[in-house]
């Protein structure tokens, strides 16, 4: 009887550690669905926990990656960006491994909105179809649904804390099943 008691107690103890062994993404620069209007030189992610030399940090523009130096340090990503973006949407692709060596993922999409010289405004006017309405709200649809997507993928590690709770329960109940009926 004692050994099982010291069983629940230690198992109850673990529980807390394990379900947030997770790390999470607690910032990042540009925000999820920023409209940046200054020049943007550099990508910061943080996360609540450490990060492990395995994870990756990729911008993209309609499906093409951009140019993008990064380094980590102890809970951050730091991304150089080498050339001035141009305006438009730009989604941050992210993957970490945490202390604990899961893989954890998510998107950040944000656009970049940038005023231009007058120049610059005549040479896209000639080169770039007049958006309409319509177009615009399809784009606004289109972060709004990315945003959703970020939160669904920066929540995984709250499922994943769920899952491993009932499965450590799941274990005791049997432990304990098996134990008091091999005494009867």
């Amino acid at each position: 009887m004692k050994k099982l008691f010291f069983l629940i107690i230690c198992t109850l103890v673990m529980i807390p550690t394990i379900a947030t062994a997770h790390t999470q993404l607690t910032s990042s620069n540009p925000a999820s669905g920023q409209v940046v209007t200054e020049e943007l030189s550099e990508i910061v992610l943080t996360f609540a926990g450490k990060i492990e030399s395995l994870s990756t940090m990729i911008l993209k523009k309609d499906g093409q990656e951009k140019p993008l130096n990064f380094d980590l340090q102890e809970k951050q990503m730091n991304g150089t960006i080498s050339a001035p973006l141009e305006n438009g949407s730009y989604i941050i692709e992210w993957s970490i491994a945490g202390e604990d060596g899961h893989l954890i993922t998510g998107e950040i999409p944000f656009t970049v909105q940038m005023k231009q010289n007058e120049e610059q405004e005549q040479k896209t006017e000639e080169t770039e179809p007049i958006t309409t309405d319509k177009e615009k709200s399809k784009a606004e649809n289109k972060i709004k649904n990315d945003n959703t997507n970020v939160q669904n993928n920066t929540q995984s590690p709250n499922s994943i804390k769920t899952i491993i709770s009932v499965v450590i329960v799941l274990i005791l109940g049997i432990g304990l099943f098996l134990l008091f009926r091999r005494k009867e």
